[in-house]
């Protein structure tokens, strides 16, 4: 078993050891270059997805409004970051549906918000700052916004109180920025007004019914349309309630409420503006923009579109309560059906914002639970590839020849009470053939949720499957790692991890060991995803609505994302690419037929976590002296007895023999040197006991 490597070698990207310390610019350089190389040779991924939440993004103090943008500064900061330490070619946002004002015990979640539309916290305020677009928010009221931001949580919470709420100090600015869109003069707001006419015309078919819900639902004070009291207004898109009667209703509310509906347009508009803003920044930095999208509709989306739901049916997981679409209307008509039309209005608002899409509970729209408020209606509906069907062919609608059915990432991952991806036989199941599907490693053990066994054990092609340690849902990696109650857990994913790996199991007994692991056996997928929270190392639960709803959704990414990103890795709680690299460096023996470029690795790797290489002085001929790295790495909680000690002597032998091309009047010297330098590092190792870990 080896339990050290000698590295006796020299940067290639520079004349000179690497610094330790954070990375200077030309060490990015020379890190990139090594990280492509290292791709080079595992393989370079063909969809990387780094999963962030947009509310959460990083804001400076001067500009903390409660909820990030992808448009500021801080953002772009991040995006460099994310290209430089990790594999990533696509950014992926949670959910940004519109969100439930004041929702119970405020759990800010677009798991539960609109279908259709998107929520204002995508709105940068910067960018309605700019001169590009007519200047219609002040300094000033951005400052009342920022300073409304006071709480004693706010650089490592988001508020959503602040920015979502009607009346908030974030909305109260909107309506000022409104009154001055519609009124100013100009022709940057002259061209900006003619495109909101042009998004409201495009949109319209969604766009109005919106507008007269949240009129109504702020009349009843319920957003609850079922309570309200007139029989029209609750029918008011129903086609089964006279036409006569409803239109005349829709025209008075649009008439008396004409400037609130239009708010709400506006709001919408920009909404959707700075997220084709974001996805173009997305693009300028090289990567796919990518949505996830939720698998619920909202009151209000039913509200417009009774028709193509069930009465008292909801879908999903029995304790969500989402309306349910009739799944019984799809089945006979999945394209001219209201349900159809609906399912595919969502995925074509989503095809329109995003190049990737992650399909929320994507088994359900294989496999739909279904049942009722009263419990005495429950059924496991089998729809097979229908409704999978609508959603592609929507899809393929907006993206026509760009269309590429691996850019649709469905979610599979499923109690096994509510959805099997596996046929009695073992086989994958008809829907699921070909089609991409996402699995994390919460659930690994022998045999299941592991690269090995997606790949050996269950056939899949490694281009079906996108593959990630954690995300939203999943138990954070720390706990994972050192949680009693995960202990058992634990032991099984050890296992697991130490046969794919070839790492021995009682390292990865080791807290630190056991989440790098977790976090380097994506790289072995050929499509892999990583968790923003993850990757910063963050201690707290992304989605603990369970527990704490106060904190869900929340954990902001701080305001300086590239030295909180150093800190972190120093410390030993966020993800170290190069640490990843090497593990599967070793697990596919490419230390030892690529040692130059291996060495580079880990030399990179120990620069992150800060760990310096002892020097070591070597006398030359003449009496100079030649400084020599040694890097001592033993192997976390192995006793000394069992250890036996590997020596690394092709790097230095590699360089001697450069040395003598260039030079052959130094031949004679630098071979002696050369031994020497081989010697020396042997007999240090094998006179040291392995450090304690």
């Amino acid at each position: 078993m080896r339990v050290g490597v000698i590295q006796n070698y020299r940067t290639q990207s520079q004349n000179k050891n690497i610094a330790f310390g954070n990375l200077t610019k030309e060490e990015k350089e020379a890190f990139i270059k090594t990280k492509q190389e290292a791709l080079d040779v595992i393989g370079h991924p063909d969809r990387s997805v780094f999963i962030y939440s947009s509310a959460c993004l990083p804001q400076s103090a001067e500009a903390n409004t409660g909820i990030g943008t992808l448009l500021n500064k801080q953002s772009d900061e991040l995006l460099d970051v994310i290209k430089t330490f990790t594999t990533a070619n696509v950014i992926q946002d949670v959910p940004s549906g519109e969100l439930l004002p004041k929702p119970p015990k405020n759990f800010y979640c677009a798991y539960e918000g609109s279908a259709q539309s998107i929520s204002p916290h995508i709105i940068e305020p910067e960018i309605l700052m700019d001169e590009k677009l007519g200047n219609i928010i002040t300094p000033e009221e951005f400052k009342a916004v920022v300073d409304a931001n006071n709480g004693q949580y706010k650089d490592v919470l988001a508020n959503f109180e602040n920015v979502v709420e009607p009346d908030s100090p974030f909305d109260n600015m909107l309506k000022k920025a409104h009154e001055r869109f519609m009124t100013g003069e100009g022709e940057k707001l002259d061209a900006l007004r003619k495109e909101f006419t042009e998004y409201q015309a495009k949109n319209a078919d969604w766009l109005e019914s919106h507008g007269v819900y949240d009129i109504l639902a702020k009349k009843y004070d319920t957003p609850a349309f079922g309570d309200w009291t007139e029989e029209v207004d609750r029918k008011l898109y129903d086609t089964d309630f006279p036409e006569d009667l409803r239109s005349a209703r829709k025209a008075e509310i649009l008439k008396e409420n004409a400037k609130d509906i239009e708010y709400s347009n506006f709001k919408k508009f920009m909404a959707d503006k700075c997220l084709g803003l974001a996805r173009e920044k997305a693009h300028e930095k090289g990567f796919k923009f990518g949505g996830d999208i939720a698998y619920q509709f909202n009151l209000g989306d039913m509200f417009g579109n009774p028709k193509a739901f069930a009465y008292d049916v909801f879908m999903g997981p029995k304790d969500m309560k989402i309306p349910a679409l009739d799944f019984y209307q799809l089945e006979a008509d999945s394209i001219n059906s209201p349900a159809a039309k609906m399912l595919s209005q969502k995925f074509r608002l989503a095809a329109q914002r995003y190049d990737t899409l992650r399909v929320d509970v994507g088994w359900g729209y294989i496999t739909p639970t279904l049942s009722n408020s009263s419990a005495s209606y429950n059924e496991q509906k089998w729809m097979g590839t229908k409704v999978l069907d609508v959603i592609e062919n929507a899809v393929k609608e907006v993206k026509g020849d760009k269309f590429n059915l691996q850019d649709i990432f469905y979610e599979v991952e499923a109690d096994i009470k509510d959805f099997r991806s596996f046929n009695d036989d073992g086989s994958l199941i008809e829907p699921l053939r070909g089609r991409m599907k996402i699995y994390t490693s919460n659930y690994m053990n022998e045999g299941w949720g592991s690269t090995r066994a997606f790949t050996d054990k269950f056939k899949f092609s490694p281009a079906e499957f996108i593959y990630g340690a954690s995300n939203r849902d999943t138990t954070p990696l720390s706990e994972l790692a050192t949680y009693p109650a995960h202990t058992a857990r634990k032991a099984d994913q050890v296992k697991e991890l130490a046969n794919i790996l070839h790492m021995q199991p009682s390292v990865l007994e080791n807290s630190d060991e056991f989440i790098r692991a977790k976090n380097a056996e994506p790289l072995l997928a050929k499509n892999h995803f990583m968790f923003f929270t993850e990757f910063f190392g963050m201690l707290r639960k992304f989605n603990s609505h369970e527990e704490n709803n106060t904190d869900s959704f929340r954990p902001k990414i701080p305001a300086n994302p590239e030295q909180a990103y150093y800190d972190a890795v120093k410390e030993g709680r966020a993800y170290n690419l190069m640490d990843g690299l090497e593990k599967v460096f070793k697990a596919k023996g490419y230390d030892e037929k690529y040692p130059e470029l291996f060495a580079r690795v880990v030399e990179f790797k120990n620069k992150l976590y800060d760990i310096k290489p002892q020097v070591v002085e070597q006398p030359q001929q003449g009496g100079t002296q030649i400084p020599i790295e040694e890097e001592i790495k033993p192997i976390i909680g192995e006793p000394a007895v069992q250890t036996e000690v590997k020596t690394e002597t092709k790097p230095a032998a590699e360089a001697v023999e450069q040395a003598v091309k260039k030079n052959k009047f130094m031949k004679p010297v630098l071979i002696v040197a050369g031994v020497l330098v081989v010697l020396y590092a042997a007999y240090k190792v094998l006179s040291r006991k392995p450090k304690a870990a």
